[in-house]
């Protein structure tokens, strides 16, 4: 901790961010490789290091080294996009067979009577835009004392739920158990009022490994609607901000604090009770995540209308910029 305090590694009060006292950033240099570096000792161990989990953990080593340089001086969006968008097509090249396979029995795209070339362009390009879309929401959305570390608590502990009901592969237990001992420790100094922050070492890399799972689920795994459902705050927060940005004719790649969180921390509620709030809806949301295994579309619906009924809340209760 004394090293952030001496380095560049501090995050100053601004009219954009909502703490009030200069704070360390950068935990994720420390987080991120305890989790890359622990997960392939076990996958080496088990012997299920395969060229494909190197690329990935390869990737989320590059994004870490770029947003930790962004974290010490700010990198133009455009470099990190670059890099982002590259390292997403790479881990995506190496899931082509998946992805093949996947597009191959999507039933919309047949009744289109569109070829299985173009299938799987269609497909591969949606994929890569929702990849960097998960990225960089969590990157947005990394805005207050300890949001992101409840995002991932619940995610890790969803995805090692619905291993043990036989959905996911051992590999991706390991990485999901990685995941849920480093956050559950860094949420300790992460929790109201926050003694370090992740930064963008922390939350664009986290963002890679969720995005990971979240894709595998769609294109290896076939179920994604838990994992939508326990993600429904961060994508519905983020896609509404998003909307009312590009309506207002803001622009949509520059940092701001208009998330619906942010509005209500401004009111003057404190990160505990906003906190406290997004908890109880991740019980909620873990709970019908399950359910949703057998009752996706009741659930995927009460899940959405609960989250929304959270933000419209926010909203009310919230304060403009």
């Amino acid at each position: 901790m004394t090293y952030f305090r001496n380095s560049k590694l501090i995050d100053k009060p601004s009219e954009r961010t909502n703490h009030i006292i200069p704070t360390p950033k950068g935990a994720g240099i420390i987080l991120i490789p305890l989790i890359i570096f622990s997960s392939g000792l076990v996958f080496f161990l088990n012997e299920t290091l395969d060229l494909q989990w190197i690329i990935y953990f390869i990737c989320c080593l590059i994004l870490l080294i770029l947003s930790f340089l962004d974290d010490l001086k700010s990198l133009p969006s455009s470099i990190r996009l670059i890099f982002q968008f590259s390292c997403v097509g790479l881990c995506l090249f190496f899931l082509k067979n998946e992805i093949l396979f996947f597009s191959q029995n999507l039933q919309l795209l047949t009744i289109l009577g569109l070829s299985p070339n173009f299938d799987f362009f269609i497909v591969t390009i949606t994929l890569l835009l929702f990849w960097l879309w998960i990225i960089n929401l969590f990157n947005f959305m990394d805005g207050m004392d300890g949001i992101t570390s409840v995002q991932v608590i619940f995610l890790s502990l969803l995805v090692n739920s619905l291993t043990l009901l036989g959905y996911f592969s051992e590999n991706i237990q390991f990485l999901s158990i990685m995941m849920l001992a480093s956050f559950l420790a860094f949420l300790n100094f992460n929790k109201p009022p926050a003694k370090i922050f992740l930064g963008d070492s922390g939350s664009i890399p986290v963002g890679f490994l969720c995005g990971l799972i979240i894709i595998k689920s769609i294109v290896e795994y076939n179920i994604f609607i838990p994992l939508l459902i326990i993600s429904m705050y961060y994508f519905l927060d983020s896609s509404l901000t998003l909307a009312i940005r590009f309506m207002k004719r803001k622009n949509i790649f520059i940092a701001h604090s208009e998330h619906f969180y942010q509005r209500v921390l401004r009111s003057g509620y404190s990160h505990s009770d906003v906190l406290f709030k997004i908890l109880i809806l991740s019980i909620f949301l873990f709970i019908l995540s399950l359910l949703s295994i057998n009752f996706k579309f009741i659930s995927l619906t009460i899940a959405f209308l609960i989250t929304l009924i959270l933000i419209m809340y926010f909203f009310r209760k919230g304060k403009n910029e």
